[in-house]
Parts: structure tokens; C-alpha cells; sequence
């Protein structure tokens, strides 16, 4: 579970505390950071994207982590060597304007240089077929069927060819010198820690990817590598010229707050907070997530633009009763069938096992009223009064993010629906912007 708080901003500076409850995400957030600031943007650039989405490294790229990054941790853990393994310590590291602020448990602390580290007897074989374990298991072999026969085929040759080599680059590129196992995502000999359903273009808009980097419509993960590649190297750039800030914790959304005042940031009030997706009910809900952070935003007085940004991921589908589903098959049938035809016998046969019914079963979903269910969740969780008991109100209009940004278009054009279709997404992301009331 991502657990984020950003940004504070000052006249020609800013001030970022980032939290993730998970050591994982952590360590990779602060070697991708460093990364940044200790590297010049385009050597940076490489390494960043490869750190975050290649299961293999150049030998090269390992290297220069190992001798320029390591090393900065190592002389941390060395200093606090004698300290409780439940103290919290932090280090600095500066950069001119820029600095980058760590705060861990010292048990914590010991355990990041191993994220630089490949694991001991883990060649490039063995790194490989741990991973495949996972993303080529057989048992999940129906359930990549069913994906890939939502995607165009030369995104599933794509696709397979990631499945089996885990490196995002174009399809035609070579992948010679890729022969060191990402420290970062192997910390075993024996476990690969992602989900093999884990792909890199679900963390993108697939129709901005494919507009910027037109090769997409046949080589997906080429068009991604060359987006990503181009927003790295944008704030490489960007970070050079700011007087910037970077605060990292690794604890419970819920002390976030008081770690914050102990870190020295207590006495700033935050422009903008995102706190992911901890206010859907599974995890610690709306209620608590305003009453945690809304006092951390800052009054209209202070910023009149000053929002906290909250993504509900699961909010319609905890609202959903199975008589939602049934009422809604022939409406969204009928506006499903105007991109994807449907035959007679597809339906008089009622296979379940049919790929075509399964996949046109699965994309009635895209069709679904999520505002009237939005809506329904919105009352259950008495957002207008948890809202004015934290000094927050709902933004009448998104001024960050779309509401839906997800979400299939009324009136979208075949293309836009093939490629909705392909994205693995349908649509239910909510994003709700809150303000302060005064």
C-alpha cells in the first residue's frame, strides 16, 4: 500500500516528504532519488529506469551504483552501528540547493545496503528463471490467456518477450550486457516480488504513451521505454534548477503526522497532499484519512489553491450489490456491442470457458454508471460531514486530476476504445480533490 504526502512549496524552493509503509518501496524511492541528484540527468535517466522496471542491469550501471551510491549509505550504517535497532536515525546527503533527508530505524538502515547488493550465487540464469517461476508459471498460464487476448497481437509478442526476460527496452534492441540482476528486486536467491499480472504499461495512460510514442500500436514497451525515458530525464532536468528538499520515512500513514513535527517539518503546513488510495474502507478510510492530514493542509488565507488529493481505487466496487450487476446487462450490453460485436450463438451457448465471452462479459464493466455508485459511497461515508469536521470541503471542480481519469469517453471512437480495452484498466479510478473551508 502506497502511503504518500507531498508537497509543500516555497517561493523558488520546495519541501517533499515522501512515505511508504513498505521497506521495499522505500529503498528503491531513496536509491532512485540519489540516483538522481548524485548523477548527471542523462547518465541518471538510464539507471532510474532501469532500477524501477528491469529485472537484469549492465554489469557498467551495477557498478557505478556500487561505487558512488553505496558507499553513502555504508558510511551511515558504520556511524550508527552501536544505536538500538528501533531508534529512528536520519542522514542528510546535500547536493548544493538540493538535498535528500533519510529517516529510518536503525534495523532498517542495516538492511538498505543489501538493495545494492546482489544476493550471493545468484547468476543471471538463476535471477531469470526465479522470476519466470512466477510470470511463466503454468498454473497461471489461463489467466495470461485472458489478458493477452485483450491486447492487439504484436502487444502480446511484446508482452511474452517482457514476461520472459523482464527488460523494458524496444522490442528489436539488443539485450546483450544485460547480465546483472537488479539488486533492488532480487533480495533472495529464490523469490521474485512482484505479482506475474505486474505489467509496466498499467502504470501509465496508454493513450498519452501512444500519442508521444506513436510506435506503441506494435511495439508497446519500446513506445514506454521511450515515455518513461523522457519524463525522467524532464525531472533530472528540473530538480538541477530548484532549490529542493526530499524528506523519505517508512512508517504507518497514521504517525506520519507526529514523525513529521519530530523531523523538523512541523513547522510547515502543506500546498499539497496525496495520500494514494488508504481512504478506500479496506485500508484506513476517509474519515481517519482527513481528520490524519487535514490539519497539515494549509487555510485558503495561506494558499487558496492548497489541496489534499485522495484516490478511491476500490470505493464503486465496495458499494457494487450483485443486483447493480444484473439491472446493468442489457445497458451496457447494448453500448458494449457498438465496439464489440457480438454474436447470437455467443450467448445462446453461454460457455463460460468461451474466450469471447469472457472477454466481452469482463469489458461490460467499462459501461457501468460508476457516478451513481460513486455517489452511493459518498453518502455511506458522510463525506460532507467528515469533511467539515476536518476543516475540508469537496472541490466542486477538479483542478489536479480529472475525476475519472480512467475511464472510457462518451462518444469514444473505435481506436480509443481498442486501445481503453488493451489498457487493462476499466475506468473506476476516482480522484477527489478537498480544500480547505476557510
Amino acid at each position: 500500500m502506497k502511503q504518500r504526502i507531498s508537497l509543500n512549496i516555497f517561493i523558488f524552493s520546495l519541501q517533499v516528504a515522501v512515505n511508504d509503509r513498505d521497506f521495499d518501496i522505500v529503498a528503491r524511492n531513496v536509491i532512485l532519488l540519489l540516483t538522481a541528484l548524485h548523477f548527471g540527468p542523462g547518465e541518471a535517466t538510464a539507471i532510474m529506469l532501469h532500477i524501477w522496471y528491469s529485472a537484469l542491469i549492465p554489469e557498467q550501471m551495477f557498478r557505478s551504483l556500487q561505487d558512488n551510491i553505496l558507499p553513502l549509505i555504508q558510511k551511515v550504517c558504520a556511524k550508527i552501528r552501536e544505536k538500538p535497532a528501533m531508534s529512528l536515525q536520519s542522514k542528510t546527503w546535500r547536493y548544493g540547493a538540493r538535498s535528500l533527508r533519510l529517516v529510518l530505524q536503525k534495523a532498517m538502515w542495516d538492511r538498505l545496503p543489501s538493495y545494492l547488493q546482489v544476493p550471493d550465487g545468484l547468476s543471471m540464469a538463476e535471477a531469470q528463471n526465479v522470476m519466470s517461476s512466477t510470470t511463466l508459471a503454468p498454473e497461471r498460464r489461463d489467466y495470461v490467456d485472458r489478458a493477452l487476448y485483450t491486447r492487439p497481437p504484436p502487444w502480446r509478442v511484446c508482452i511474452t518477450k517482457f514476461r520472459k526476460d523482464g527488460i523494458l527496452l524496444p522490442f528489436g534492441q539488443s539485450r546483450r550486457g544485460f547480465d546483472t540482476p537488479n539488486p533492488t528486486l532480487y533480495q533472495t536467491t529464490d523469490f521474485w516480488p512482484m505479482m506475474d499480472s505486474a505489467d509496466p504499461s498499467e502504470g501509465w495512460p496508454v493513450k498519452e504513451v501512444i500519442r508521444k510514442a506513436p510506435l506503441a500500436k506494435n511495439d508497446i514497451y519500446g513506445s514506454l521505454f521511450m515515455y518513461i525515458q523522457g519524463i525522467l530525464l524532464k525531472f533530472c532536468h528540473q530538480i538541477e534548477r530548484l532549490k529542493i528538499c526530499f524528506q523519505l520515512f517508512q512508517v504507518d500513514a497514521l504517525e506520519l503526522p507526529s514523525i513529521i513535527k519530530q523531523s523538523g517539518m512541523g513547522k510547515y503546513y502543506f500546498d499539497r497532499i496525496e495520500v494514494s488510495n488508504i481512504g478506500d474502507r479496506g485500508y484506513i478510510g476517509p474519515q481517519t484519512t482527513l481528520s490524519t492530514f487535514g490539519p497539515l493542509l494549509k487555510r485558503k488565507t495561506q494558499n487558496s489553491h492548497a489541496t489534499l488529493l485522495a484516490l478511491f481505487l476500490n470505493a464503486v466496487h465496495e458499494v457494487s450489490t450483485p443486483m447493480d450487476n444484473l439491472n446493468a446487462i442489457k445497458s451496457e450490453s447494448d453500448e458494449l456491442r457498438q465496439y464489440l460485436p457480438a454474436s447470437p450463438a455467443m450467448f445462446q451457448n453461454r460457455d463460460s470457458y468461451d474466450a469471447d465471452f469472457m472477454r466481452f462479459n469482463d469489458a461490460r464493466m467499462m459501461f457501468r454508471d460508476f457516478d451513481k455508485l460513486f455517489k452511493r459511497f459518498m453518502y455511506e461515508c458522510r463525506f460532507e460531514e467528515i469533511g467539515k469536521a476536518a476543516g475540508l470541503k469537496v472541490k466542486s471542480n477538479n483542478t489536479i486530476i480529472e475525476p475519472w481519469p480512467m475511464r472510457l469517453k462518451k462518444n469514444a471512437t473505435q481506436d480509443e476504445f481498442n486501445i481503453f480495452l488493451a489498457s487493462g484498466h476499466i475506468g473506476s479510478e476516482r480522484y477527489v480533490e478537498w480544500e480547505s473551508v476557510a
